[in-house]
């Protein structure tokens, strides 16, 4: 599941990746990116894709558990 830091960079994926096109970017507080996103992806199983970029939309992809770590060192 995509997420981007800024709606630019999703907007940018948006208008140059095909399979994007008709998407549109929803903003989310942190408190619901850690207390609802990602517990739901770690139960469904679902990586987190960080700041995917360029014409095919690639980057990182991370465990949800991953990105709860990496947040509360960054947040701590």
């Amino acid at each position: 599941m995509p997420f981007w830091s800024l709606e630019s960079r999703a907007q940018k994926v948006i208008g140059s990746v095909d399979a994007y096109r008709n998407f549109n970017p929803h903003q989310l507080t942190i408190q619901e990116f850690t207390d609802r996103w990602l517990p739901g992806l770690e139960k469904d199983g679902l990586a987190v894709g960080v700041n995917w970029a360029g014409e095919r939309a690639t980057g990182y992809d991370l465990k949800p558990q991953e990105v709860r770590a990496r947040l509360a060192g960054s947040l701590g």
